[in-house]
């Protein structure tokens, strides 16, 4: 009887050593806030042409945005599948677009035929 006593004093003693688990944080996630980070940024206006598609990678030959402090030439924007699902994709074709410059590179906010 007292073997078990004792057991059962050890046993509740570590339990109540062990201590709550550790805290969840219900912060917003770091992709969430970088996400909401770069929709804050300002965007850009330009012109240009389709040179080639890789993935949700356009590159595009482009008049620039002196606003943006981008220089006429050839880029790759980054783009998502929202921006692109009614756009023309074919390389040559001539586009009018939107774009912000986030930390990761240019990204295309609106893509339309021109």
């Amino acid at each position: 009887m007292k073997t078990k006593l004792i057991i059962s004093i050890f046993v509740l003693s570590a339990l109540a050593a062990c201590g709550p688990g550790p805290q969840t944080s219900t912060a917003e996630k770091p992709g969430n806030a970088s996400a909401a980070a770069t929709a804050a940024l300002p965007t850009y206006d330009s012109t240009g042409v389709i040179s080639a598609v890789n993935g949700l990678t356009l590159t595009l030959d482009h008049d620039g945005a002196s606003a943006a402090g981008v220089p006429a030439g050839r880029n790759d924007f980054q783009t998502y599948a929202d921006v692109v699902a009614d756009a023309p994709l074919t390389p040559g074709v001539r586009v009018a677009f939107k774009f912000r410059k986030a930390d990761t590179g240019l990204q295309l906010v609106e893509l339309k035929a021109r």
